[in-house]
């Protein structure tokens, strides 16, 4: 009897396996979908549980994080990459990682990475539909080799193009002139006639249509704005280690508008970052790393100066951040400052270590009010914007060695759909010696109380004004 069971087994088995194999290729296909999405559905259940562990696991106040081969010296972009509804966050990495990452933002799963050509990936990050065709594109910039990396949103090389030389220029991205195609401007550092270039490309077949060079490194974000009303987009860029020159250029020819120069001499850094604009774009707003603060009106001709006593390495960011219904100026070295737009100062405070990358304008404790957002060595601060006050300190510190800091801007956005915001920092150690052993990096999601408003870019948009009034 139990010989007779085994052979209707058997027999069983082999009509099951030749019926699967006789089965029309409509049947077969159907059948391998089902089974398809039966291990999909198990793997998205399993990727559940094992983020469900992780979480348990997590420190206080965050989200997700996720550990790296080194830190991140540039800003990363937050945006719906896909158009599923849910948020991505790509950013670069420094020597010893040198990818570019994309992540989800609700888990921080790592969705792609892209290596780098040579160095470190330290330009801040665009995200933008450059080409016209309805799907996103990322643009980051190999800081050693000079290419500058067009990705699609699943991170495949859509092109590259050679810039002069290396960058850490966060690329600005617009339509200059109004004709439906976009532009996109990028500085570099100096080449062997100690001049670096700034450059304009159009999103035809990356065509370069201007480029200018100054004396010194264009590490500045390029701004975007009409400084003689002929309604097109001109460009503000400044140098670092060079000319110590905010200079004005034509966007359309690459002719030259005006050059303001600041305080200064031949040994002087200069300015780091670019400038910013008030919200009626009439009024241009620089610190610089001598220490002096500028007010210039569109021609370049000084509104009002003034002189700290300190290394103003970090761009100006403009809003209204007391509730006043006026502009305020938040920037800062050793110190943070907040002034009217007239120059009158409203609070400062002195800083744990100094300010790299400047700051963003959100509500983070949940009071309503605006806050300033910003990165402390490896604190993550956010302060009243009436009164100074600290509101919200997050301590980010991971193994604590003697270089660690956090180096990018901070990003903001609602990154698990929960209705309050989460940051994104990037705390680590990143250096050029040793081979890069020493390097390490963490990306965290920080909760926030909050409801934003959201910053998902270096200088709050692509004309890279530092103003969130010009967001789109």
């Amino acid at each position: 009897m139990r010989k007779l069971l085994v052979v209707f087994i058997v027999l069983g088995a082999v009509m099951s396996t030749s019926s699967a194999q006789d089965a029309s290729p409509e049947t077969r296909l159907k059948e391998l979908e089902r089974r398809l999405k039966k291990l999909e559905d198990e793997a998205a259940d399993l990727r559940r549980e094992i983020e469900k562990l992780k979480g348990e696991s997590l420190p206080e106040g965050v989200l997700w994080q996720l550990d790296m081969r080194s830190d991140l010296k540039g800003s990363g972009a937050i945006a719906d990459l896909d158009g599923d509804g849910k948020l991505q966050i790509v950013f670069g990495s420094y020597f010893g990682e040198q990818h570019l990452f994309c992540v989800d933002a609700a888990t921080g799963s790592v969705l792609w990475k892209h290596k780098s050509d040579a160095g470190p990936l330290d330009a801040s990050v665009a995200i933008h539909d450059f080409d016209g065709d309805g799907k996103l594109e990322i643009f980051s910039a190999d800081s050693s080799s000079g290419h500058l990396y067009d990705l699609s949103a699943k991170g495949d090389l859509n092109w590259k193009f050679k810039l002069p030389n290396s960058t850490d220029s966060p690329p600005a991205i617009a339509d200059l002139e109004g004709d439906g195609v976009n532009e996109l401007i990028v500085g570099s550092m100096w080449q062997r006639d100690g001049k670096g270039a700034i450059g304009c490309y159009t999103a035809k077949e990356q065509k370069l249509l201007w480029e200018r060079k100054y004396k010194g490194c264009i590490q500045s974000e390029p701004v975007l704005v009409d400084l003689n009303a002929d309604k097109v987009l001109d460009v503000i860029v400044t140098t670092w280690r060079g000319d110590n020159g905010i200079h004005a250029i034509d966007g359309k020819t690459g002719d030259a508008l005006w050059t303001f120069t600041t305080a200064g001499d031949d040994k002087s850094m200069g300015m780091y970052h670019g400038v910013a604009l008030s919200g009626d774009e009439k009024t241009i707003y620089m610190a610089t790393c001598q220490g002096d603060v500028y007010a210039l009106d569109r021609k370049g001709k000084q509104v009002w100066h003034k002189h700290y006593d300190d290394y103003l390495f970090a761009p100006i960011t403009v809003a209204d951040v007391n509730g006043d219904d006026r502009e305020d100026l938040i920037f800062g070295g050793r110190s943070l400052y907040c002034l009217a737009a007239d120059g009158a100062q409203q609070w400062s405070v002195k800083l744990d270590s100094s300010l790299d990358r400047g700051v963003a304008v959100t509500d983070a404790d949940g009071d309503g009010d605006m806050d300033v957002l910003f990165a402390d060595h490896r604190a993550l601060v956010a302060r009243d914007g009436k009164s100074g006050d600290e509101t919200f300190r997050f301590d980010a510190t991971y193994k604590g060695e003697q270089w660690e800091d956090i180096s990018s801007a901070p990003l903001v956005a609602d990154f698990d759909g929960d209705g309050l915001c989460e940051a994104f920092l990037v705390i680590g150690q990143g250096t050029s010696t040793d081979q890069f052993k020493n390097n390490y990096g963490r990306a965290v999601a920080v909760k926030l109380k909050g409801k934003g408003p959201a910053w998902t870019t270096f200088r709050s948009n692509l004309r890279r004004t530092g103003n969130p009034k010009h967001n789109d």
